[in-house]
């Protein structure tokens, strides 16, 4: 299976709703860990996400459609920065590793803005969201039917170059 990801743009929020709107009613309450979230509700979160401050990720399918997003929100905490995670992969397309695949990105461009605490939070019946934070080697806390997630991304080494030898 080939899907891309890539870092989206606001032209790119249509997209971004039809995924969401996708999403059957279980996967919705997973997602936005909520009870009922109406077509309404996607498509005014969709409508705020703000693309110039946080990582929004696609995995794009070779049709161009998004079938899978990270909405990393960005933000600034007790004099350290934080990116809150949020994750979601079109039914169809589970098994494949996306999720995976989108936190490693979110992990990896975390570390490219200078290291942050990556967090999350799951619904302790959500079992591929807890595999994927596993994996992630994230810290897990239980807190009543919820588990928070959390890790420290150190920032990227700058790459040194060392002279040529003569």
């Amino acid at each position: 299976m080939h899907a891309a990801i890539v870092a989206l743009s606001p032209s790119d929020r249509t997209r971004v709703e039809a995924h969401l709107l996708r999403l059957s009613p279980e996967d919705r309450s997973l997602r936005f860990a909520a009870g009922v979230v109406t077509d309404e509700t996607v498509r005014r979160y969709a409508a705020s996400m703000d693309f110039q401050r946080d990582m929004v990720l696609g995995v794009v399918s070779k049709r161009a459609w998004v079938i899978g997003l990270a909405h990393g929100c960005v933000f600034e905490h007790a004099g350290r920065l934080h990116v809150e995670a949020a994750f979601s992969v079109d039914s169809q397309w589970r098994g494949h590793g996306l999720g995976r695949r989108l936190m490693d990105a979110v992990l990896t461009r975390s570390a490219a803005i200078g290291g942050a605490m990556v967090v999350g939070q799951c619904a302790l019946r959500n079992l591929p969201m807890r595999r994927i934070f596993e994996r992630a080697e994230m810290t897990l806390t239980r807190n009543e039917d919820e588990l928070d997630a959390r890790r420290c991304v150190a920032a990227l080494e700058p790459v040194r170059h060392e002279p040529a030898l003569a």
